[in-house]
């Protein structure tokens, strides 16, 4: 378990809204994992009452979550004991601050190979590389 990056929680949410199918549920299920990989359930993270800033969780809390989390947490959140699926690193590199806005723009060109599924190795190698330099690095 690990805790919860509210902030890009709600960014991977607000892709929800998207006009392309794939890529809402793409948003959802890393939304989803996020959501897992922290420990918590939707009713959990959904509980606080609309309107109020979210609340610190208490420091036992915190600490017991932060001793279980299997590996430490990774960027967003992620475990570090396994390496994300090419749909999660390109959602995640689009996400992230750090990577260039060329960087980006280049993705946009992949986003409908990425979410069919129909990424060819070479791209699976340069997405792995680019989510070590702009990500996880």
């Amino acid at each position: 378990m690990t805790t919860l990056n509210r902030t890009t929680l709600v960014k991977v949410l607000e892709i929800l809204d998207s006009s392309h199918a794939d890529e809402a549920l793409a948003a959802a299920k890393l939304a989803s994992t996020m959501v897992r990989e922290a420990g918590l359930t939707w009713d959990e993270v959904l509980a606080a009452t609309i309107g109020e800033a979210p609340s610190q969780p208490p420091p036992d809390q915190l600490e017991s979550r932060a001793a279980g989390a299997a590996g430490g947490a990774g960027p967003f959140g992620y475990r570090r004991d396994r390496e994300p699926t090419a749909h999660e690193q390109f959602f995640m590199l689009l996400l992230s601050p750090r990577t260039p806005p060329e960087i980006k723009n280049r993705l946009r060109g992949w986003e409908a190979r990425v979410l069919d599924g129909e990424i060819t190795p070479q791209d699976t190698a340069d997405l792995q590389s680019l989510y070590r330099s702009f990500v996880a690095g």
